[in-house]
């Protein structure tokens, strides 16, 4: 979850177990979202028939985590959130969302559930390197946007193991093909991923390395946002490795900075032409006093389709207490589009922590 989660509300209980805690916390956020009509998140908003449109925006999360620990010193616990499912432009029921159950010991930690693979466990994406964050999501819904390399290929639960080894990070991750018939009869996925952190002359810097593995099912799948802006899909039976690496750099002088690389290198079924994909991405970021700033920019470079490329504009000023007014404006460019195509979406807002 990309938003910061504060204060916290604790209910402890005894069951027979040495102890077991239940914190609760949340987030919610009110303002007004829109953008162009060719932007695929603001083109989902209910009604919109004009070039462009702004819509009112109100969401909230109330995140639920329970913990405990075994007699013999093992941990265990979960987490879940209660979200509103709705767009952006009306009111929503209710869902839970990236739930996830644990145990954890000197052996390190197993986790099960919606929940982030090896490669975007131990990898650092640009956005949240140098702290961007928005109500409507414009540093994650511009083309040029990665997202969770594979996870989610197939029906988006994960196995995933992490060990640490001083300022060294391990995890390795399965996502399983429950249809293992017809056309779904894909190989399952799989992710390794090693993350290292340390300080080198005042400066704060993360490193990221993984591997993952996917073959795509009958509804097809491609890289990040490419679907949404081009059409592109990868059709059942296509075999796809991903090598991804990241850097992230915090300058503790308000400065933050991110690099981001990945390759995409499908092999399709008998009779396709699907080519290599390279994904880059950049971002810095600066905070004084109360005020944060971001800019990120990232670009598919794809053969046989052309360049997708994106940008976002972030700006948010601390209130105190939680409270956070937050603005953000995102552009894209698509090899192939019209002139007249508009993917300009913008948002403007107050963030609250609890």
């Amino acid at each position: 979850m990309k938003k910061v989660l504060f204060a916290t509300t604790a209910l402890v209980a005894s069951a027979g177990f040495a102890a077991a805690d239940i914190t609760f916390s949340g987030s919610a956020e009110m303002g007004i979202v829109g953008g162009g009509k060719n932007a695929p998140g603001v083109s989902s908003y209910k009604g919109n028939g004009d070039d462009s449109t702004t819509e009112f925006n109100n969401d909230f999360t109330l995140t639920v985590v329970g913990s405990g620990q075994t007699d013999s010193g093992l941990s265990f616990g979960i987490s879940v959130d209660f979200s509103t499912d709705d767009e952006p432009d009306a009111n929503g029921n209710v869902s839970l969302d990236n739930e996830a159950v644990f145990i954890s010991g000197d052996f390190g930690t197993l986790t099960l559930g919606e929940i982030d693979g090896a490669v975007d466990k131990r990898l650092t994406e640009v956005y949240n390197a140098i702290g961007q964050y928005s109500i409507g999501d414009e540093e994650t819904v511009h083309a040029g946007f990665q997202g969770s390399y594979g996870d989610g290929a197939y029906d988006n639960q994960i196995l995933r193991y992490d060990y640490a080894f001083g300022d060294f990070g391990f995890s390795a991750s399965m996502e399983l093909n429950d249809d293992r018939s017809g056309a779904d009869n894909a190989d399952n996925g799989y992710a390794l991923a090693l993350s290292y952190n340390t300080d080198m002359g005042g400066v704060g810097l993360g490193f990221g390395l993984g591997y993952q593995y996917l073959e795509t099912t009958a509804s097809g799948w491609a890289p990040g946002n490419l679907e949404d802006y081009t059409g592109l899909t990868w059709n059942a039976g296509t075999e796809v490795d991903i090598i991804a690496a990241t850097v992230s750099a915090d300058f503790n002088n308000g400065f933050t900075a991110g690099l981001e690389y990945s390759n995409f290198d499908p092999d399709g079924p008998s009779g396709s032409n699907y080519g290599d994909i390279d994904h880059y991405s950049i971002g810095l970021g600066y905070s004084v006093n109360a005020l944060s700033l971001g800019v990120s920019y990232g670009k598919y470079d794809a053969d046989n389709l052309g360049d997708a490329d994106g940008y976002a504009l972030t700006a948010a000023y601390d209130l105190g207490g939680g409270a956070t007014i937050v603005a953000a404006y995102s552009d894209s460019d698509v090899d192939g589009s019209g002139s007249a195509d508009d993917f300009e979406t913008y948002s403007l807002g107050v963030v609250m922590n609890f």
